[in-house]
């Protein structure tokens, strides 16, 4: 799969030495909430009521867990570190978000080019709605 895929940036198992992901293991669940999709809503493409994913992940430690994966390789153009200038990754195409709302792209989509970049559109797809921490 692409270095720029989610699960790759998240969980790169083989990419990173085995001692270099223990630390950043996190469980993560998603929980769908809001009613299903009518079938006037589907004919109209418009949505008449809340829906989304509730993103639920746990971790023996905040720093090195959730926000780790997050700030250092969701958010990092460059991560998964090691890989020639011209393969840069891009960003995590689902989480990655950028400090400035600038353009988001991934590279080795493409079997052809691997270096053709591939432009994500809008700067975020996931919209956080707020965040908690329970103990």
């Amino acid at each position: 799969c692409p270095f720029a895929a989610h699960i790759r940036k998240t969980n790169p198992r083989s990419d990173l030495e085995p001692g270099q992901l223990d630390n950043h293991r996190i469980i993560r669940r998603g929980i769908p909430y809001g009613p299903e999709v009518s079938y006037q809503e589907r004919l109209s493409h418009k949505t008449q009521h809340d829906r989304g994913l509730l993103f639920a992940c746990y971790q023996s430690s905040l720093r090195d867990g959730f926000q780790f994966i997050q700030k250092s390789w969701a958010n990092k153009e460059d991560f998964i570190f090691g890989k020639p200038a011209e393969l840069r990754p891009g960003h995590d195409p689902i989480i990655g978000q950028t400090p400035d709302a600038r353009k988001r792209e991934m590279r080795g989509w493409s079997l052809d080019d691997p270096t053709k970049p591939l432009d994500l559109g809008d700067p975020e797809w996931v919209l956080s709605r707020g965040g908690e921490y329970f103990f």
